[in-house]
């Protein structure tokens, strides 16, 4: 029991740095997800004590993120000496799982998933929040398409390497942007990388460097840019922009959304080969005016096919009154003439006359003789 509010329930999920709960809220009487930290025995008591005193700060600014993207944060208790962080519950599986159990997605829905996430980051970066462990496995995709990125602010701290003094690397290696490793300045760009690398992953399968390769980027090696996405197609020139080694070299998040945009609506072409089709996309973004081009085509188009309508519709009008009127005197005159001979026959015009004879079958006969000189009238007029 948490602040004799949150009753625990069962263990949802275990990471590196916590283990969520499902949990009760009593008072509200709804369940919610408690982040319980565990912090790593090693840790040098200053280093204790800094991330203690971020985690808190950052859980209380994250509360007052509001993006559908962004696991609500509802509340933060100090426990046995250690905050607990109590957030929305969300039933979902973590991207890391769904490339696991089916291989890599398609660039459409990975570019799809990206325009989230870096909306999500993009509110964080906005109050001035930095995530520092963006990865498959603090993003989760419920059964409906919602995509929400997890744990503000609880992987590392601003300005700090992701090697402690004690030797401990503190988040996920295969996706620690390379400054970070060198204890550089932490800023968007760290995320962006990050998300970078998750995508590739989603994309590809797996991370863009490999075992050899995240060494290297703990030990702060000079590296060299990861290889080009083979699966990725208009997704590749945004993958290769967010993954440069350098930060100032990186794509922004206003441009990256844009190419993301582009990615997601490109349509499945498996005869383009990746080099092309993200020499395509990239073109895209740098010439913004061919969309406006591509809209015009469509106008010009549309105006054709209207007119085209306009006039076969004429035609067919015309014809049909050239038709009427060669054939209206002669029709109308024969329908007046065999209605006449018709009332006459039946005696409906004589006075008096078949007034003993059955009146129903009388009128379904004139009924009957109308309907079917009108039938013949109107073929005579409509096809002859």
């Amino acid at each position: 029991m948490l602040a004799g509010r949150y009753h625990l329930r069962e263990q949802i999920a275990r990471g590196g740095v916590g283990t969520v709960w499902r949990a009760t809220d009593l008072f509200l009487d709804r369940e919610v997800a408690v982040k319980e930290l565990r912090l790593p025995s090693d840790l040098s008591e200053s280093e204790r004590t800094s991330l203690l005193r971020r985690t808190t700060r950052e859980a209380r600014v994250a509360a007052r993120l509001t993006h559908p993207a962004v696991v609500t944060v509802l509340d933060v208790v100090n426990e046995d000496g250690r905050p607990w962080i109590v957030m929305e519950l969300v039933v979902a599986h973590t991207l890391a799982e769904l490339i696991e159990l089916a291989g890599p997605l398609p660039y459409q829905r990975v570019a799809e998933i990206g325009l989230h996430l870096i909306g999500a980051l993009k509110a964080a970066h906005d109050e001035g929040i930095i995530h520092r462990d963006v990865k498959p496995d603090n993003v989760m995709i419920s059964e409906d398409g919602r995509v929400v990125l997890t744990d503000f602010g609880l992987a590392a701290w601003t300005g700090e390497s992701a090697l402690t003094t004690s030797g401990r690397i503190v988040g996920s290696p295969s996706y620690i942007p390379p400054e970070r490793a060198k204890a550089g300045p932490i800023g968007p760009a760290s995320d962006l990388w990050s998300l970078g690398a998750t995508l590739y992953a989603a994309v590809e399968g797996h991370p863009p460097y490999n075992r050899k390769g995240y060494i290297a980027i703990l030990r702060g090696d000079e590296l060299e840019e990861p290889p080009p996405a083979e699966n990725a197609g208009p997704l590749a020139p945004v993958l290769a922009g967010l993954l440069h080694v350098n930060p100032a070299d990186r794509l922004t998040a206003e441009n990256a959304t844009k190419m993301l945009r582009i990615a997601a609506l490109a349509p499945w072409a498996p005869a383009t080969s990746p080099e092309t089709a993200a020499k395509t996309a990239a073109q895209e973004v740098a010439q913004p005016a061919s969309q406006e081009s591509a809209r015009e085509h469509f106008r010009a188009g549309a105006h054709v096919l209207r007119s085209s309508l306009q006039e076969s519709v004429s035609e067919s009008v015309s014809s049909l009154q050239e038709a009427l009127h060669r054939h209206r005197p002669e029709s109308v005159s024969a329908l007046l003439t065999s209605i006449r001979e018709s009332t006459d026959t039946l005696g409906l015009t004589s006075s008096g006359k078949h007034r003993s004879k059955r009146p129903v079958a009388m009128i379904a006969g004139v009924v009957v003789g109308v309907v079917a000189l009108l039938a013949v009238v109107l073929w005579a007029l409509l096809f002859r």
